[in-house]
């Protein structure tokens, strides 16, 4: 009886094992590969952009500097024009992500990013620095083209975009609820660019 037992025991465990052995293995999940991001249309050669570098080093930059040489007369040495700003990558990114942020929580889509170009204010004699500035731009019901602007939140908490010419007039705009009086607004226009000393004339790593 014993042996019996042991028999059938032996058996099943046989059973098993031959089952196991004529199971397919599973696949292995495909590995994932992101998909390849095509060139979009704005990309320019290394060739154009220094052309356009260098252009600018022709006949716009002479022009600023004399400019300002003209005004800032006794300076240490001659006033030099920015050519070009630097914005961090990260900071950059993190920029976008809160206009997108701060957009759809407005209900609307940027269409464009606006970049202006500005001066420091001169201080203590010496003359400000050429710079940009940007903001996103989006069409308004009755104006003419995109326009730069922020975001209002109301006491209720609605978020409404609004033009920044409302923000600096200190206005309504048309049609806007009488809430929009109060409450907070938000600026989308980034700064915060860097801008090192322009690079020497006809130099062989032009452009940087």
């Amino acid at each position: 009886m014993k042996t019996l037992k042991l028999l059938s025991i032996l058996g099943c465990s046989a059973l098993l094992f031959f089952s196991c052995e004529e199971l397919p293995d599973k696949e292995a999940p495909p590995t994932e590969h992101p998909e390849a991001i095509p060139a979009p249309d704005n990309i320019i050669t290394v060739q154009s952009a220094d052309s356009l570098y260098k252009t600018y080093g022709r006949s716009r930059a002479p022009f600023i500097e004399n400019g300002v040489n003209e005004v800032f007369e006794g300076l240490e040495k001659p006033y030099e024009a920015t050519r070009f700003v630097t914005a961090d990558y990260e900071k950059m990114k993190a920029y976008i992500a809160f206009i997108d942020q701060e957009s759809k929580a407005a209900g609307v889509k940027p269409t464009g990013l606006r970049i202006y170009f500005g001066a420091t204010k001169p201080k203590k004699g010496k003359p400000g620095r050429e710079t940009v500035y940007m903001n996103p731009v989006k069409p308004f019901k009755g104006i003419e083209g995109d326009i730069s602007y922020a975001i209002h939140t109301n006491l209720d908490g609605k978020k409404t975009a609004i033009t920044v010419g409302s923000v600096l007039d200190n206005k309504i705009p048309k049609g806007a609820n009488l809430i929009l009086q109060t409450g907070d607004t938000q600026s989308l226009a980034g700064d915060e660019l860097g801008w090192p000393p322009p690079p020497k004339p006809n130099d062989p790593n032009d452009y940087h």
